[in-house]
């Protein structure tokens, strides 16, 4: 009797702990955008984060041991492990191990259906098991009850999906309709890198004379545009600027369908995502899904800087076409209808000259960093010039341009040191952009030139490469290297040795707590600290 009650008490602990552990395994999957083909081979690379090995040994042992000298096997001898497992459950869930994450757990409508449907499953199998399993030994493997919590919340994942296909498809609906409804001029925005930045440039110039709304932060999915329609998009606004994200073909032709665009921009067409594409032909033929949802008087806006780009431009006859780009030494294009010359770059900004083929030249000066946003103040130009702004008031809307967050975003750091902000920065060209800033200080800063980064990552087979390169690059620029991530980073390391970077200047830390630590220990008053790309949680190597 008195072993039946420990046992079931044990059962109460372990699941207990499994609903903890559910709730962990849904934060990554919520990362990987609830998708459980990410998340399993999220699994497969954490194993000791989704596994306590260690009690899986030493249940095991147990077991095999009770197998082995059955006399052991006694009510006293039950009640014993019974009670001493029920102590260690109860540690684990008090004193568990607790971090702050980078992006916490939101429980949208989504994640309480799916957290909720894993724990009554959970339930279920807690209740077959102190049914059905009634000898002592067998019950020892209840012991690992909360191992489950993984499996389940696989299953969970998979058996749900029907029902969220159901509830997207009416708020899809909707929002088709409103849009329909209120009509407001639409701009889509796709390439692998210079999106988000060009619609936060856009948004604000266009603002200066129109009613207008763009997608928040990371809104680039079909949910994400759908919660925006249906929550914030009014009948006051004109202009709806859409950042449109792709992580295979057909992904921009699904968000054309949801908010049909007039203006589309094609920033650039570069390695991010290839691990996802699996081709740089696949990334540009689903970029290029923009333009060909482009209505006959609509607009394209292309980049022609990016050679991809500038042949997705020379194909494109169905829509007139925008064509901009920086002017460089080898540039032979007279096609190109609005350009940038002369550009000057200082830890204050930048200044260059823009010429529009119809609307003339104007100086620009603006607080942006990184000679890259050139490109994207280009086709923000453009397009306010299509939507009947002037280039007085373009020029005018550019002294209250705000810079873009976490994009070469200047802090003015603790102590006199000056932190540039590049987190939500992670592609090969934006990443060289952010060195040249850097650069850039080295003539109005006496200090160090410090990078802090985990690298890039879901460039596939450029991967290793990509980052090996800016390893090589950062060497001629920074004077301390902060490596995150021991495994993800190696390709860095391997740069910096080639390149014959001194070892003394380069600290491989294990997360960015331990390298924000090392930071404030040697950074001094007058150094600039660059942080590089800041990896979400399911990134994390020590979990």
């Amino acid at each position: 009797m008195v072993s039946s009650i420990l046992f079931y008490v044990l059962v109460v602990a372990c699941y207990v702990r499994g609903i903890i552990r559910t709730n962990s395994g849904l934060h990554i999957l919520q990362l990987d955008g609830y998708k459980p083909g990410r998340y399993l081979k999220w699994i497969l690379t954490h194993i000791n984060h989704c596994f306590e090995i260690v009690e899986i040994s030493i249940v095991a042992a147990v077991v095999i041991t009770v197998s082995i000298i059955p006399n052991i096997q006694t009510e006293w001898f039950f009640s014993t492990l019974c009670l001493v497992w029920t102590a260690y459950q109860v540690y684990k869930i008090v004193w568990r191990k607790k971090t702050k994450a980078k992006k916490p757990l939101v429980y949208t409508a989504r994640a309480k259906r799916l957290f909720g449907l894993a724990l009554t499953l959970l339930v279920v199998t807690a209740g077959l098991i102190g049914v059905v399993v009634t000898d002592n030994r067998l019950r020892i493997g209840v012991f690992l009850f909360s191992e489950l919590s993984v499996p389940i919340l696989v299953v969970s994942s998979y058996l749900i999906l029907p029902v969220e296909q159901l509830i997207n498809g009416f708020y899809l609906r909707d929002a088709r309709k409103r849009i329909r409804t209120l009509q407001p001029k639409i701009i889509g925005i796709t390439g692998s890198y210079g999106k988000t930045s060009t619609k936060y440039i856009l948004h604000q110039i266009l603002s200066q004379k129109y009613k207008t709304l763009m997608t928040p932060d990371s809104y680039n999915t079909p949910m994400g545009i759908c919660k925006v329609i249906r929550g914030d998009l009014l009948p006051e606004h004109e202009i709806f600027i859409v950042e449109m994200g792709a992580y295979k073909r057909g992904d921009i032709r699904e968000l054309c369908h949801l908010a049909p665009p007039e203006i589309g921009i094609l920033t650039a067409v570069g390695p991010q995502h290839l691990e996802r594409f699996k081709s740089i032909d696949n990334i540009a033929r689903g970029k290029y899904e923009l333009i060909e949802a482009l209505p006959s008087d609509g607009l394209a806006v292309i980049n022609v800087n990016n050679e991809i780009c500038a042949g997705l431009a020379d194909k494109t006859d169905s829509v007139p076409v925008i064509r901009y780009g920086v002017e460089t030494e080898s540039s032979t294009d007279t096609s190109v209808s609005l350009s940038a010359h002369d550009i000057i770059q200082s830890g204050k900004g930048l200044t260059f000259t823009v010429v529009a083929k119809e609307a003339g030249a104007a100086e620009i000066t603006t607080r942006l960093l990184g000679k890259h946003n050139v490109s994207n103040i280009l086709a923000a130009i453009g397009v306010s010039l299509y939507c009947g702004m002037t280039m007085e008031e373009i020029r005018d809307a550019f002294e209250a341009l705000e810079p873009v967050p976490h994009r070469l975003q200047l802090i003015p750091g603790a102590a006199g040191v000056t932190v540039i902000d590049d987190s939500f920065n992670a592609n090969p060209e934006g990443a060289k952009a952010a060195l040249e800033v850097l650069t850039d200080f080295v003539s109005e800063k006496e200090g160090n030139k410090i990078l802090v980064t985990p690298g890039m990552v879901e460039l596939g087979e450029l991967e290793y490469e990509e980052n090996k390169k800016f390893g090589i690059e950062a060497s001629k620029v920074c004077d301390l290297v902060i490596l995150v991530g021991r495994s993800r980073t190696a390709p860095i390391l391997d740069g910096l040795k080639k390149a014959n970077y001194p070892e003394k200047q380069i600290y491989v830390a294990n997360n960015l707590d331990e390298a924000q630590q090392h930071l404030t220990k040697h950074v001094t008053p007058g150094d600039v600290v660059l942080f590089e790309n800041d990896l979400p949680d399911n990134y994390n190597e020590a979990v």
